[in-house]
């Protein structure tokens, strides 16, 4: 009985061996977990903590590393909406920050994605760094760059060594950058160059929008194509339609020559652009200037457009021709290989060229037949001549002054001495010209002449005459009168010269205008005077006024009357004065004539009055400007900046 109790006991010792084996075991891991050091508490998880979604291996060294738990293949990480992969990564729970190796890639649902070498994130203030090939893409961009900075609170990456981002249009680089991919917008400074498939831009800030594909530039910027170039130091800038608003005197140059302004709309694609403030339009192929207010010009057509103080220089002949009026244009238009050009100045018409001056309501400069026409009571002077007519037409052979005729109530005075001054009146008036002088006059209907009877070897004055006839020719020689026809039944007295008064002296509705007279190139415009005869200082409008103005509908409105003006061209310039019947259809067709050239009637519309907006309602400015105004608060105050043209008034006005 003993024995088996023995045998018994001996059989179950494997297995009370076995399981004080286990309990050893167990014991020895309970003891080594008291006193060995514990890896960072697992604290609550919330929206501020990053959370370790995966990883192939953990490992953990609390000797040599405590609270780095090495993270090694198939990294994820996550916070709040971010997820951030990568090959390896050193996790600090307890400080919520990692630092990330390898392969890394952050996104943020479909918005945004984020590649690099190397990650720096900091969970407490949601700054990530990403160093070494960085790439962060948006739906509608890509940033590339080798150090970037992301700011989670403000959603906007920084890069300061250099980045660049392209889009399907444009690539945009700089030293330094910022991106803001949920808005699309991007702020570049230091060496900002936008390249786009037709120009490239050039400045020191940029403000950009990856969508709209506008950008506000600042500072001194050049914008360089093929077509010409743009040289601004504010403006904003449509790139996908091609369109600008330049401010702060910007200058277009194109391959016909440069425009001026203090504001310009500039259409590159189409190749037009208005000016808004001290305009001025340098044509180096025609050789002329045109400076205003507002000024207009299409290069494709050759038209320019200026109002408002607006003057002319031209230069393309050895004898400079200057003209001052309220308005000018340049209308241009090619009749096979032949290019036809129609000048106009509207009212107040004020020319100056070293042969001839003059002063009209209105004019215009025909190249078909090398014209020039003064309208609503002109005076023309050229040397000691001076003609007057309703209407004066001015023929010139190679720039130099052939003939000129006055219709009707034509008027001729020459000075002959002091005071004295032999006239001729008529219904029209034929005055040739030899040599830039006077040597013919031919006068038709109702003619009337004064003229003094002189002693040639004492220059003496003897006698005036007063005559009357149907029809009149004079010849001049040597600034002499030396030969008068008159034809049909003639009338007149011989006055001797100590019965002349003054009243027997001057034909009726005539008198010498020397006061009127333009005499200098500077003397185009005259300065307005108040009650006591004071000089009223030059002040140009407000820009906000120029806004009434539209190049475009003048230029539509030109073209039409120059065709009108072609089919009206008569070739051979007149050899006589013009009849009566030849009068009337003259006044009948400058009656015809558009508002511009003649003084407005009453029931004409108001060319001024159309709005930029009625003309462009499909233009982008209206974009261009929210976009602007949206961007441009650093250091302007929009609040009374035009939305049509994008200018602020002028600080300082001009004074003559």
């Amino acid at each position: 009985m003993g024995k088996n109790k023995c045998s018994s006991w001996f059989a179950l010792l494997p297995k009370l061996f076995h399981r004080g084996a286990i309990f050893l075991c167990l014991s020895l891991i309970f003891f080594s977990l008291i006193f060995a050091t514990p890896p960072p508490p697992q604290r609550e998880r919330g929206d501020r903590r990053i959370s370790l979604d995966y990883s192939d291996i953990l490992e953990y060294d609390a000797a040599n590393a405590p609270g780095i738990q090495k993270l090694i293949g198939n990294v994820q990480l996550s916070h709040q909406n971010w997820i951030m992969r990568c090959d390896s990564a050193y996790f600090k729970e307890e400080e919520n920050q990692f630092e990330a190796f390898g392969a890394i890639r952050i996104t943020e649902g479909d918005s945004i994605s984020i590649t690099g070498k190397y990650l720096f994130y900091d969970g407490n203030s949601k700054i990530a760094q990403l160093r070494n090939t960085v790439e962060l893409r948006n739906s509608t961009a890509v940033l590339y760059t080798d150090s970037l900075d992301y700011d989670r609170n403000l959603d906007v990456g920084y890069y300061f060594e250099t980045g660049t981002i392209v889009d399907s249009l444009n690539t945009l680089t700089s030293i330094y950058g910022e991106y803001t991919p949920q808005l699309n917008e991007a702020i570049f400074k230091n060496m900002v160059e936008l390249v786009h498939p037709d120009f490239t831009l050039n400045t020191d800030y940029l403000r950009y929008n990856t969508k709209s594909k506008i950008a506000y530039f600042r500072g001194p910027t050049t914008i360089q194509s093929d077509s010409g170039s743009v040289e601004s130091t504010r403006g904003v800038y449509d790139t996908e339609k091609d369109v600008s608003i330049l401010l702060d005197r910007s200058v277009v140059y194109q391959k016909r020559g440069t425009i001026t302004g203090d504001s310009l709309l500039y259409d590159r694609k189409n190749k037009f652009a208005e000016s808004f403030g001290s305009m001025i339009l340098s044509d180096t192929i025609n050789k002329a200037i045109l400076k205003g207010e507002y000024g207009y010009y299409d290069e494709n057509k050759e038209y320019a457009f200026t109002t408002q103080r607006a003057s002319l220089i031209d230069y393309s002949r050895p004898d400079t021709l200057y003209m001052g009026a309220d308005t000018l244009e340049n209308i241009q238009i090619k009749k096979g290989k032949e290019s036809i050009r129609l000048s106009r100045a509207y009212h107040h018409v004020r020319l100056f060229r070293k042969d001839i001056q003059a002063i009209a309501d209105s004019a215009r400069y025909f190249t078909l037949d090398s014209t020039l026409v003064l309208y609503q009571n002109p005076i023309l002077w050229q040397e000691q001549s001076q003609v007057q007519g309703d209407t004066v037409k001015i023929y010139f052979i190679a720039d130099t002054i052939d003939r000129s005729i006055a219709y009707p109530n034509a008027k001729v005075m020459r000075e002959v001495g002091e005071n004295k001054y032999e006239q001729v009146k008529g219904d029209s008036l034929l005055t040739f010209f030899a040599d830039s002088t006077v040597r013919e006059i031919r006068v038709h209907g109702n003619a009337e002449m004064i003229y003094y009877a002189q002693q040639e070897a004492l220059k003496r004055f003897y006698a005036l005459g007063h005559i009357k006839s149907p029809q009149i020719i004079s010849y001049i020689e040597g600034d002499t009168l030396r030969k008068t026809h008159w034809q049909g039944a003639v009338e007149g007295k011989i006055y001797p010269i100590e019965q002349v008064t003054d009243d027997i002296a001057l034909l009726p509705g005539l008198s010498w205008k020397s006061n009127l007279r333009p005499q200098s190139p500077n003397d185009i415009f005259r300065a307005k005077r108040d009650s006591l005869g004071a000089i009223i200082p030059y002040s140009p409008q407000n820009l906000s006024d120029l806004n009434r103005f539209s190049g475009a509908y003048a230029a539509k409105f030109a073209y039409e009357t120059l065709e009108k003006e072609i089919t009206l061209y008569t070739p051979d310039p007149p050899t006589e004065p013009i009849s009566e019947e030849d009068t009337s259809v003259t006044s009948f067709l400058s009656s015809q004539l558009p508002q511009y050239i003649r003084r407005p009637a009453e029931d004409d519309l108001p060319w001024q009055s159309f709005s930029y907006e009625q003309l462009f309602k499909n233009n982008p400015l209206s974009t261009l400007w929210d976009s602007f105004s949206s961007t441009a608060t650093e250091s302007q105050d929009n609040s009374d900046i035009l939305p049509s043209i994008g200018t602020p008034p002028r600080k300082q006005e001009k004074s003559e």
